[in-house]
């Protein structure tokens, strides 16, 4: 299969056409304003389209427990919040976001091409070759990681696995790399309580250097994942995305994280705005009633509760003023959450360009590295070439179709991982598909002999998002062929 290229393709020829005025993009999209959900079938304002259809699935991800965390103990509440109250002020200190009012399209162009012009500035032609073992992973990528060239194509090699990288080993590996990362083993993050399926960061984290060196790596992983155009499937939390860009935290953002705390202060400040009593004191007296002060308690995964002070001798101290009371608890959760995100986010901007980067808001951001939140069969199908004798109207082309539109978004989602490495659909949909040379390369069927003599399988070229096919006599038969792949995460390459 060869080496890996560059999405941006001949550096030399980006260099003479940018001279020329010439930009790298040049492929238009429809500026919609609603889609329909293919879940529910909603129409959706595209700004919320994103978090309505991770609402949709929600049921289905969820089957996907998260173990306990491993958290800190009542005795040590006092110096976290001790820490807490020390990184209060540190998220506010950092570059206010400034959004530039254009079109996504034309902001990703401008970042692409400066990442182009730093790769050039950098000599970052040729490759690097990543060896890694699947059984210590997070370590080997740690070790391969720690003084790499960012600015050359990286490939992987998987010790004792014959698969040669020419793309498809490393969207392999940002998947699995990413699901140890988010995943119960480190316990960097836990579930949000919120209507959605995400993750937000362990709120009782220790902040040490083994954590630290973990959130550096997120932030490098995901600065050569725009790099290299590598869609990878992270379920981070709203808020996680508007901390690393500095955005404003609003009383709104409460919801990403915790939704009945949300909907407990929002109907507290409907009260106050339209009780009916004259008293100009109305609102001290609801909340004496209430008997809030500015002390909070919050329970951990097991349960254990913690009592923490938003403000110094907090618990002997009234709450007179609840929008006052909510911007404490709002700079108490960015208190928690700083330390962490400053890790992502420094190493991240180390690589990046800032100011392109902060032309994005958060759902921007989340849709550049995610790509696409869904997946459309009637997209994927019209975007797809064939090998003959295979083509539209083939039986078995019309079977498979069929059968892939009954499948669920999970399931639908491994199969996409098995034939391109990558189990999101890529920003500009199934036409923007890649291959190993950086170019468009669009999901492709070939047709493979039906063999009567062993079991056949479906076979996955993920560098050129291809399958084989078998020319399966009938349709239970292929349906058992898809199920074996949709219902399962299969790794490991080989060679033929």
């Amino acid at each position: 299969m060869g080496g890996k290229h560059s999405k941006y393709g001949n550096e030399k020829a980006i260099k003479k056409d940018k001279e020329k005025g010439k930009g790298i993009f040049t492929k238009k999209h429809k500026n919609l304003e609603k889609i329909i959900c293919p879940i529910c079938n909603s129409s959706i304002n595209i700004k919320f389209f994103n978090n309505h259809t991770k609402a949709c699935i929600s049921d289905i991800l969820r089957k996907n427990k998260i173990k306990p965390c491993i958290l800190y103990s009542p005795a040590f509440d006092s110096n976290l919040n001790e820490i807490i109250f020390k990184n209060i002020l540190e998220y506010e200190k950092n570059e206010p976001n400034f959004n530039y009012d254009k079109r996504l399209e034309d902001k990703i162009n401008e970042l692409k091409i400066e990442l182009t012009e730093r790769k050039l500035q950098n000599e970052g032609e040729g490759e690097v070759r990543i060896k890694l073992n699947r059984d210590d992973l997070l370590n080997d990528t740690l070790k391969q990681t720690e003084n790499i060239d960012f600015y050359k194509d990286w490939s992987v090699k998987f010790n004792a696995e014959e698969g040669i990288d020419a793309g498809g080993l490393l969207r392999d590996f940002f998947t699995n790399i990413f699901q140890i990362l988010e995943g119960d083993q480190l316990k960097l993050f836990i579930q949000s309580e919120n209507n959605e399926f995400s993750y937000i960061l362990n709120p009782f984290l220790y902040q040490n250097e083994e954590n630290f060196k973990y959130c550096r790596l997120i932030g490098l992983l995901m600065g050569k994942a725009i790099m290299q155009n590598i869609t990878i499937n992270i379920c981070f939390n709203k808020l996680v995305y508007k901390m690393i860009l500095c955005e404003k935290i609003q009383f709104e953002d409460l919801i990403f994280i915790d939704n009945q705390l949300y909907k407990s202060l929002n109907n507290l400040k409907e009260s106050l705005k339209y009780n009916d009593i004259e008293d100009i004191n109305d609102d001290n007296n609801i909340l004496k009633d209430l008997e809030m002060n500015y002390a909070i308690e919050m329970k951990d995964v097991n349960n254990h509760l913690h009592s923490f002070e938003l403000i110094k001798n907090g618990r002997n101290i009234n709450v007179e003023n609840l929008d006052d009371f909510i911007q404490k608890r709002i700079q108490f959760l960015t208190g928690i959450y700083e330390p962490f995100i400053k890790e992502i986010r420094d190493t991240f901007y180390k690589y990046m360009p800032i100011d392109r980067i902060k032309c994005l808001n958060s759902d921007e951001l989340e849709l550049l590295l995610n790509g696409r939140p869904f997946i459309d069969c009637d997209e994927w199908k019209s975007f797809t070439e064939y090998k003959e004798p295979y083509n539209e109207n083939h039986i078995v082309i019309k079977w498979f179709w069929e059968i892939l539109s009954g499948l669920s978004q999970k399931e639908l989602s491994n199969f996409l991982l098995f034939a391109t490495g990558s189990s999101r659909v890529p920003l500009g949909g199934f036409m923007e598909l890649e291959g190993n040379d950086g170019l468009i390369n669009r999901f492709n069927i070939y047709y493979l002999p039906y063999n009567y003599k062993v079991k056949n399988f479906i076979k996955a070229h993920t560098c050129f998002n291809r399958i084989e096919l078998p020319c399966f006599t009938n349709k239970k038969d292929l349906e058992d062929a898809i199920h074996f792949v949709s219902g399962n995460q299969i790794w490991g390459f080989g060679m033929e």
